[in-house]
């Protein structure tokens, strides 16, 4: 009997599902925070989360510009998002969409 042995070149998946999750898991954490900024209507506070939602949208584009040197100097996670399309491109998506988390300014 011969046994056929097959070399998948594909990459895991699971890492990139991971990434997912988590940058979904982020993204509606920042919508709650948004609605909690507002709700409180207080000027200190809108302006340190608004800082803090475009920091977590920079990491985006800092994993969509520089890749596995952001990922793994930064974050220390040996990932390289390059190899993976979706997380290439989810990220710069991801980076817009953070943006739409900031809280309105009525000050």
């Amino acid at each position: 009997m011969s046994q056929q042995v097959e070399l998948s070149l594909s990459a895991p998946m699971l890492p990139v599902l991971y990434y997912f999750i988590a940058s979904i898991a982020v993204f509606f954490l920042l919508l709650i925070g948004k609605l909690k900024v507002n709700r409180l209507r207080k000027y200190p506070l809108f302006i340190a989360y608004t800082l803090f939602v475009i920091a977590i949208a920079a990491i985006q584009i800092n994993v969509f510009a520089n890749g596995y040197e952001f990922v793994r100097g930064f974050l220390h996670i040996d990932f390289d998002p390059w190899r993976y399309d979706s997380v290439y491109w989810g990220s710069l998506i991801f980076a817009m969409l953070y943006l739409l988390a900031m809280p309105r300014n009525r000050y």
